[in-house]
C-alpha cells in the first residue's frame, strides 16, 4: 500500500531562492477590496468599519478597523476576527459601565472585605498582611509561577499580574471575557482596560454579568480551534490561570512524545498567549494516532517570535486538524527544516494558515523547491490546502505544476 505524505512547511519564507533559474511571469501581491472578500458581519457594524483597500503580503491580509474606539489594525484573517470581536465587546462593556446595576456593585465593592485586595490588583508591590485569610486558599496557584521564575520564564504582556490571579480576580475577568467571544489574554489593551472595570464589579460586587446574544462569528475558541474542542477550550481558560494552562500544555506535550526540553521551550515562548498556546496543544491532541508531532512544536517553540507568528501557527495547526478529521495522517518527521507527515495515498500535502497566495517570485521559487525536494520515495501527488485564497494566476501556475489546491478550508471572515 502507497505511503500518504502531509507535508506542513511552516516558514517557506526562509527556504526561498535557493532553486536554479529565476521565475518569470510572476505578479506582486495585491490590493484587496475588503467588500469583495469579508462577510458582512466583519465589514461593518455598531461602532466600527473596516478600510476597503487591504493590502496582502506573505500570505497576510492587513486590515485596519476605523472604530469609535480609536483604530485597530490586523495582521491577517485570524486576527481580523479577533479584533471585530473585540470592539463589539468593548461597545457591551461600556454599556454596562454606564447601567445602575454596575453603580451599585461599585458601590457594593467598597465594604467588601475584597476591597482591600483592590490594591493587590492594581498596586500588586504592597504588603500581602491586607489580604483576607479566606483569600489564602487560593496561594496553591502560585507554586508553579515560582517554578516558572526560578526557570527564567516572563510572564507575557497577555497575562494578568500572580497577585490578580492569586485572589481570583483574574478568573471573574476571563469569564467575563469568554461570554463576550473574545480572548482574555488579548493584546487589546483598550479591551483589557475595560474588561478589569467589569470584570471588578463581578468580583467584588457580586453583580451578574450576562450577554444576551451570540457574539460576532460565535464564541471565543471558534477562532482558535477546530470545533470539537471549543468547548473544552473555553471551560479551560475560565478554570485555569496560565501557570496552570501551562503545566496542562506539558503534560499534554510530552503524552504527545515531546521531549521535555522541546515542550519548555514552547511553554516559555512569550510570542504565544496562553490562550493560542493551550489552542495550539489542544488542535494537535486531535491528532490522534500521528506520530511525531513534536516536529510541529518544535518549530512553534524556536521560530514565533512575535503576535502575528503564534496565530500563524496557531492557524496552520487548525488547517492541520481540519484535515485530519478528513483524512487522517499518520505520521510527521522532517525532511530538512519541513515537517512530514506520513499517511496511506501518496499524495505530499503542504498546509498552510495563509490569507491569500500570490504567484510571486518566491512562490514560484518554493514551489520549484517542493517538487525536487527528496521525500524518500517519489509521492503520488501534490496538493497545497491553504486557510484562505489564491490568485488566479496561481491557480494557474499550480495546475500547471499538477498540484491540486485546496483553498479556504478554515475561511474565518471571508465570504
Amino acid at each position: 500500500m502507497k505511503k500518504y505524505i502531509v507535508l506542513l512547511v511552516l516558514a517557506p519564507c526562509s527556504l526561498l531562492g535557493q532553486s536554479g533559474s529565476p521565475p518569470t511571469n510572476t505578479e506582486e501581491p495585491p490590493t484587496l477590496s475588503a467588500k469583495e472578500i469579508l462577510k458582512p458581519d466583519f465589514l461593518t457594524g455598531d461602532g466600527f468599519t473596516v478600510q476597503d483597500e487591504v493590502p496582502t503580503s506573505t500570505g497576510r491580509n492587513r486590515y485596519l478597523i476605523a472604530s469609535e474606539y480609536g483604530e485597530f489594525e490586523a495582521d491577517g484573517n485570524i486576527m481580523l476576527e479577533r479584533r471585530i470581536k473585540e470592539v463589539a465587546a468593548i461597545r457591551k462593556l461600556k454599556e454596562t459601565s454606564r447601567t445602575d446595576q454596575y453603580k451599585k456593585a461599585l458601590l457594593a465593592a467598597t465594604s467588601s472585605p475584597l476591597v482591600v485586595a483592590k490594591d493587590v490588583v492594581t498596586n500588586p508591590v504592597g504588603t500581602i498582611t491586607g489580604i483576607p485569610k479566606g483569600l489564602f486558599k487560593f496561594v496553591n496557584r502560585a507554586g508553579q509561577s515560582v517554578k516558572e521564575r526560578s526557570q527564567g520564564r516572563e510572564r507575557s504582556q497577555y497575562e494578568d499580574s500572580n497577585a490578580a490571579n492569586l485572589i481570583g480576580f483574574s478568573k471573574a475577568k476571563r469569564a467575563v471575557a469568554i461570554q463576550l467571544g473574545v480572548d482574555p489574554y488579548s493584546s487589546n489593551e483598550t479591551l483589557q482596560r475595560e474588561l478589569n472595570g467589569i470584570a471588578w464589579a463581578t468580583f467584588a460586587g457580586k453583580m451578574t454579568f450576562t450577554v444576551a446574544t451570540m457574539p460576532i462569528g460565535g464564541p471565543a475558541g471558534l477562532a482558535l480551534t477546530s470545533a470539537g474542542v471549543t468547548n473544552t477550550l473555553n471551560k479551560a481558560l475560565i478554570d485555569q490561570a496560565p501557570t496552570e494552562l501551562r503545566l496542562r500544555n506539558l503534560n499534554g506535550m510530552l503524552a504527545m512524545g515531546c521531549a521535555r526540553a522541546t515542550a519548555n521551550r514552547f511553554n516559555t515562548n512569550t510570542a504565544f498567549s496562553p490562550s493560542v498556546q493551550t489552542a495550539i496543544v489542544m488542535n494537535l491532541e486531535t491528532l490522534k494516532g500521528v506520530a511525531n508531532r513534536a516536529a510541529f512544536v518544535d518549530l512553534a517553540g524556536s521560530e514565533a517570535t512575535d503576535e502575528g507568528d503564534g496565530l500563524f501557527f496557531l492557524g496552520t495547526s487548525r488547517v492541520l486538524a481540519e484535515l485530519h478529521a478528513k483524512k487522517p495522517l499518520a505520521r510527521l518527521q522532517q525532511v530538512g527544516r519541513i515537517p512530514v507527515a506520513l499517511g496511506k495515498d501518496g499524495r505530499a500535502v503542504v498546509a498552510l494558515q495563509w490569507d491569500y497566495a500570490a504567484w510571486t517570485d518566491n512562490a514560484a521559487n518554493f514551489i520549484g523547491l517542493l517538487k525536487a525536494s527528496d521525500f524518500g520515495r517519489k509521492p503520488s501527488g501534490l496538493m497545497l490546502a491553504i486557510s484562505g485564497d489564491a490568485s488566479p494566476l496561481a491557480q494557474q501556475k499550480l495546475k500547471e505544476a499538477n498540484i491540486e489546491l485546496n483553498t479556504r478550508v478554515v475561511p474565518g471572515p471571508l465570504k
